[in-house]
């Protein structure tokens, strides 16, 4: 603990450079933590949007495949789902049985004859665009809740209807299938925006936390070459200088961990070119624990299982180290005969 604490001493005390350098590392670190930490999420909205699409989707138990258990007992539904613009625009007719039927997700009760049920989206468009009402046949009475949503810029409708208005329509007791009909995205193209995501991002990251490292190599090659002449064990002077590291790592952790709250509350709302989902989707609180582990942990055990492999040569060169002028001094002209002589009576 003396050796970290002497370590942080170093850091607070050691100019404004060396201050700026642990900076920008820390932003490096909070920048590579808030892209790992999208790119893990990734998978987990799209499995949201997929589960929820899959819980409304309108089941009939049965024994036999084809053969609803209900019969003519049951409800009835027919799903339409017709293109507005670049968009689906999904209806689903219903109509009840005599045997009782769950309500549909996002919903406080099963939809009667000549009610309808829009999603937010649905309902601003039909604001905007009246010539679609005939479409809706019915009042509307209500929303559809997020739970009964993929995503947020749905058009989805629920509308009540009577058994003789549903022609050629399908029998159903529950909603709730174990998979969504038509995934958000394919897996091949999901590998695709990873790999892409990990490439245009993280590695010139990668390129800039070295860069940061780099700044004031040879003061710090010189701060830890003094201690070691001090007296200092080889571990402890590791020690001192994974104190600096793992200070930056941490910081940049949880700053990096913010940054992506804050990002994901606003872009979630605001919207990607095509996709959209709700705030709740990508909040790690809610993910696995593997996906928080290397998002808080992975970048402070990364950069603190480097140091002892890449200070291990500067502990044996102290004199060297703190007098960098007489090891790099001459250049090529240092291979010549007679340059040391001369170097030394000049």
């Amino acid at each position: 603990m003396k050796a970290l604490s002497l370590g942080l001493r170093l850091l607070l005390g050691s100019g404004r450079q060396n201050r700026v350098r642990f900076l920008l590392m820390a932003a490096g670190g909070a920048v590579g933590v808030c892209c790992l930490a999208f790119v893990l999420a990734i998978p987990g909205i799209l499995n949201a949007q997929d589960a929820r699409q899959a819980a409304r989707q309108p089941d009939c138990v049965s024994d036999v495949p084809g053969l609803c258990e209900s019969g003519d007992r049951a409800a009835l539904e027919i799903t339409r789902t017709d293109p507005y613009g670049s968009r689906p625009f999904t209806r689903v007719f219903l109509a009840r049985g005599t045997d009782p039927v769950p309500t549909p997700p996002g919903l406080r009760a099963f939809p009667a004859p000549g009610e309808v049920f829009v999603s937010p989206r649905l309902h601003d468009v039909l604001r905007q665009e009246p010539g679609l009402a005939p479409l809706l046949p019915g009042k509307e009475r209500g929303r559809i809740s997020a739970q009964g949503l993929a995503h947020p810029d749905e058009l989805y409708a629920y509308i009540g209807m009577t058994r003789g208005d549903l022609k050629g329509a399908t029998r159903m007791t529950r909603f709730g299938m174990p998979y969504a009909w038509y995934p958000t995205v394919e897996s091949s193209a999901l590998d695709i925006v990873r790999f892409t995501l990990a490439g245009v991002v993280l590695l010139p990251l990668a390129v800039f936390l070295a860069v940061c490292a780099r700044l004031s190599a040879a003061a710090r090659a010189r701060r830890l070459a003094a201690l070691r002449l001090l007296g200092l064990s080889s571990k402890g002077v590791q020690r001192v200088n994974a104190a600096e590291t793992v200070a930056a790592a941490l910081l940049g952790a949880v700053l990096g961990l913010g940054a992506y709250w804050i990002v994901n509350q606003l872009v979630s709302r605001i919207g990607l070119p095509g996709f959209k989902w709700f705030p709740s989707d990508g909040s790690l609180s809610e993910k696995p624990c593997w996906s928080v582990l290397p998002v808080a942990l992975g970048s402070p055990g990364s950069s603190d299982g480097l140091v002892p492999v890449v200070r291990q040569r500067l502990l044996w060169k102290c004199v060297g180290t703190r007098s960098p002028s007489l090891r790099r001094s001459g250049g090529f002209f240092r291979w010549c005969p007679g340059w040391a002589s001369w170097r030394a009576t000049a």
